[in-house]
């Protein structure tokens, strides 16, 4: 990956791990639900970063943009949601009982707090991220591309 695409990575996953850690904070202070749910790492992976990228790419040079913004969105909610994963576990050994966190509490095996309710969100989120988080950049590069237009040889999309 080359060091443009690092770059437009970067800053969204330091504000992710940031937002997933204040979101624990939030919760254990006893802050109601609709405070703690303004620290969304979903709302991150599937909407904001998308549209960053997708701007960050749409006035640039960079090849291959729609692809580019599918790789990157696929990176970053497979890294964000691999940062949310600590919270299921300790969520479980903690017995902590916020609504996101249904299924872990009380007598649940550890394989199903450890690896089936976790993997299985993280999956499901993935998924819906990838698909919604590419489309909204596609389109958001396809207009971008009409305001900063590229030069006939660098229309390698």
């Amino acid at each position: 990956m080359n060091s443009g695409i690092k770059g437009i990575l970067k800053w969204p996953l330091v504000v992710a791990a940031i937002v997933i850690v204040l979101r624990v904070v939030v919760e254990r202070s006893g802050a109601p639900e609709n405070i703690s749910n303004l620290f969304s790492a979903v709302a991150l992976h599937l909407v904001i970063a998308p549209l960053y990228f997708a701007v960050r790419i749409g006035m640039s040079t960079i090849p291959r943009p729609y692809i580019t913004q599918l790789k990157l969105v696929v990176l970053f909610v497979v890294l964000t949601r691999a940062m949310v994963l600590p919270t299921y576990w300790l969520a479980h050994i903690m017995d902590w009982h916020q609504q996101r966190f249904g299924g872990l509490t009380g007598d649940v095996s550890p394989f199903t707090a450890y690896v089936a309710i976790p993997f299985a969100t993280a999956g499901i989120w993935i998924v819906m991220s990838t698909i919604v988080g590419t489309l909204l950049g596609w389109v958001v590069i396809a207009i971008l591309s009409r305001v900063y237009p590229r030069t006939v040889h660098d229309r390698t999309a």
